[in-house]
């Protein structure tokens, strides 16, 4: 019987210190084997008996959480929770934690990478010399754009210090942007329309806002500045895929960049286009990253289950 399960597909691929964390942790435990994504069908299979789970993004709903009796932690590798259902298991008990702060700096980084190698049309250049095509394109100094950032978190925030070594001008929008932070870095805060007007980049790294779910759709894809770049590192369902297509084909954006999709794995439209970066949802998948969310999710079951109480990133 496992007193842990670690639902991640992937667990200890790039690094053996989380397994051993676990072996040393002196609980049993077993590890998704499969190599994909479990469903909930198969965690209450797995886990039916474990205390605490190392989970990845699969879903933890209500129907799901009531079918694990036994479960009093959810360890979440990774910033987000959306996949859990907090509601759920605050009312029954149910400790759920996460590890928000080592993904920060890989999820910026390719954010970085993607509005490069969109402003200097890389993907295109590229294709172009492939094809034998000896053909400049018209491309921006990122240094000379405007960039607007939905979301000022924790990675939203890192971008902005990465954007200023750049020189570029820097809009934010976020309902509960600290203000001061704002002016102290050199960030405009604009509501959201104003800064989809004026930015040459728009980068989405947005927590779903509690009052108003953040989604662009056709009309605020519309408003975006002819020949902008959208970048979306945060949630798939945040940017409506039909407008963005639709803009991309027909020349009002000039290019985007995704890691999230709506559907995943992605194999829609998008990929049919030359002016876009698509990557399969591997933003805070660097060696560097994967190991540390993983040990801190794996020795935080661990804590818990010895009796810890003193967790810095516990949700509920």
């Amino acid at each position: 019987m496992s007193e842990i399960y670690v639902t991640l597909s992937t667990f200890a691929e790039y690094g053996t210190e989380p397994l051993r964390a676990l072996e040393n942790g002196g609980f049993p435990f077993a590890v998704n084997d499969t190599g994909k994504r479990m469903t909930p069908k198969q965690i209450i299979k797995a886990a039916a008996n474990a205390a605490a789970v190392v989970a990845g993004v699969e879903p933890y709903d209500a129907n799901t959480l009531e079918s694990l009796p036994r479960l009093k932690a959810i360890c979440r590798c990774g910033g987000g929770a959306d996949n859990i259902d907090l509601a759920y298991a605050k009312a029954h008990g149910i400790a759920v934690f996460n590890t928000p702060l080592h993904p920060i700096e890989a999820v910026a980084e390719l954010t970085i990478a993607m509005m490069l190698a969109l402003v200097r049309r890389l993907p295109e250049q590229s294709l172009l010399i492939r094809e034998r095509q000896w053909k400049r394109l018209k491309a921006h100094l990122l240094a000379r754009r405007k960039v607007g950032i939905i979301g000022l978190g924790k990675i939203g925030r890192r971008v902005v210090e990465i954007l200023k070594v750049f020189g570029s001008r820097i809009s934010g929008f976020d309902p509960y942007a600290d203000k001061k932070w704002a002016k102290t870095n050199g960030v405009t805060l604009l509501p959201l329309d104003g800064l989809l007007d004026t930015s040459d980049i728009v980068t989405i790294h947005a927590s779903q806002f509690q009052e108003a779910p953040l989604r662009l759709a056709a009309r605020e894809i519309h408003r975006m500045k002819k020949g902008a770049i959208l970048i979306n590192c945060a949630r798939g369902d945040m940017v409506e895929e039909e407008a963005l297509l639709d803009a991309l084909k027909h020349g009002r954006l000039g290019g985007a960049g995704l890691d999230v999709f709506g559907e995943e794995p992605y194999k829609g439209e998008l990929t049919q286009l030359n002016n876009v970066v698509l990557t399969p949802h591997c933003a805070t998948l660097t060696v560097e990253t994967r190991v540390a969310m993983e040990l801190e999710a794996a020795a935080t079951a661990v804590r818990f289950l010895r009796g810890g109480t003193d967790f810095i990133n516990r949700i509920v």
